[in-house]
């Protein structure tokens, strides 16, 4: 008896074998299908806008987030399947347009069921936008003068008119709701949050403020690195939105940040910092040693040989221009030298590109490690967006007007940076 226990005793164990997912670890496991155990849900505490979570019968009805880095989305109403087959279609579609759209969108990781206090649901699992981000500031931005699809009830019509109608007449867009970390002052790391109610009362100037202080650039200027990520991804999405074939009703643009990078990046409000560090050049050879004419004297000093001074050259008196000759062609031709055009104005296009591609050389640059604050940008909300058909493609202007109308306004903001560049 004794010798078969040591034998079962010593007998080899099967060897355990890791899932692809442990070997390649490169590769992103699949969400949803390889789950063996369910995933700790809690309740999403950075939704600033949208439907809150109301606790009907114990049933809970908002946002869910996972501790994988998801967040879940009941499907309630027949909209939100709308929502969850377009994410389908979105996801699978070899369109060109398609595939550009979907690199403004949270990643879709199907829909799943999921039992939350007692109750089972099915819910949408996208991307959770703030995951990793010790500080989240989000801003939800509902894109559009009309927010309400074409079968939408006279009912329904009214109640969305009726809803931030300055804002969304004045810009092309509303602002439901936002929450920002404070950087700097007295009021370093507070917590402020704004919901719907505010922001039906915004009109005005009072919408460019609200934008500022979501920068944090209330006191002063924004950061530009933080406004050059965010209109480098909204000039993108421009170009995509004009060329998708897509009909977005009642979406929103979420401008994301983390304010802890944004405290390390210009925490002090100093411009030095504000930008990354360039390089140090390395000296050429002919700016080493001085120019022709002089010679090494043959004494050295704790800074190097020195040289003996070139003469100063005589003075040369300037010349008077003659004054210039005013009329409405010499007008006209300067203004055809500088901008290349009557009607188009090129040097303003060339500014917005020459800005662009130095924040990428600035990027590129940037060898001091020092964290930024990766702004970034996505479309949610598709519980009323429908997808065109290629022989009846049309450009939505309703929601590319609102895009316009943002990237006006944070253009204006980075122009009062420009000092920076100085």
């Amino acid at each position: 008896m004794s010798d078969v226990s040591n034998r079962s005793d010593g007998r080899k164990l099967p060897r355990r074998q890791r899932s692809i997912y442990q070997v390649h670890y490169g590769l992103e496991p699949r969400r949803g299908s390889v789950m063996a155990s369910p995933l700790p849900l809690r309740r999403f505490t950075r939704q600033v806008a949208g439907h809150s979570g109301d606790v009907a019968g114990g049933k809970y009805t908002g946002l869910l987030q996972c501790s994988d880095g998801t967040i879940l989305k009941p499907i309630l109403k027949e909209s939100q399947k709308r929502e969850a087959e377009f994410y389908e279609r979105i996801t699978s579609s070899n369109r060109p347009d398609l595939v550009q759209l979907r690199k403004f969108m949270p990643k879709y990781y199907g829909v799943r069921k999921f039992t939350y206090n007692g109750f089972e649901q099915d819910y949408i699992m996208l991307e959770d936008l703030t995951d990793g981000m010790l500080e989240p500031c989000v801003m939800d931005l509902k894109i559009g003068r009309i927010t309400y699809d074409p079968y939408a009830s006279v009912d329904k019509i009214k109640r969305e008119e009726s809803k931030y109608t300055r804002c969304k007449q004045q810009y092309g867009f509303c602002i439901p709701g936002y929450q920002v970390y404070r950087v700097g002052g007295p009021r370093d790391g507070e917590l402020v949050r704004a919901g719907k109610e505010q922001g039906k009362r915004l009109c005005g100037e009072q919408v460019v403020t609200v934008i500022r202080s979501f920068l944090n650039a209330s006191a002063g200027a924004a950061c530009r690195v933080l406004l050059l990520q965010l209109l480098a991804a909204l000039w993108e999405l421009q170009r995509c939105i004009s060329r998708a074939g897509v009909l977005l009703r009642s979406s929103s643009l979420l401008l994301v940040y983390d304010a802890s990078a944004l405290r390390a990046c210009c925490g002090d409000s100093s411009v030095a910092r504000c930008r990354p560090p360039q390089l140090a050049r390395r000296r050429s050879v002919p700016s080493v040693f001085p120019s022709g004419g002089s010679s090494f004297s043959g004494q050295l000093s704790p800074l190097g040989p020195v040289y003996p001074r070139l003469g100063a050259s005589p003075p040369v008196s300037p010349r008077t221009p003659s004054p210039p000759v005013r009329s409405s062609w010499s007008e006209a031709l300067a203004r055809l030298a500088t901008s290349h055009s009557f009607d188009n104005n090129y040097q303003e296009k060339l500014s917005r590109m020459k800005l662009e591609y130095r924040a990428r050389l600035d990027r590129l640059a940037n060898w001091s490690g020092e964290r930024h604050p990766c702004g970034s940008l996505r479309v949610v909300d598709f519980a009323h967006a429908f997808i065109q058909d290629d022989g009846n493609m049309r450009v939505d202007d309703n929601f590319k007007d609102g895009l316009d109308s943002l990237a006006d306004i944070l253009e204006a903001l980075l122009k009062d940076t420009d000092d920076l560049l100085s």
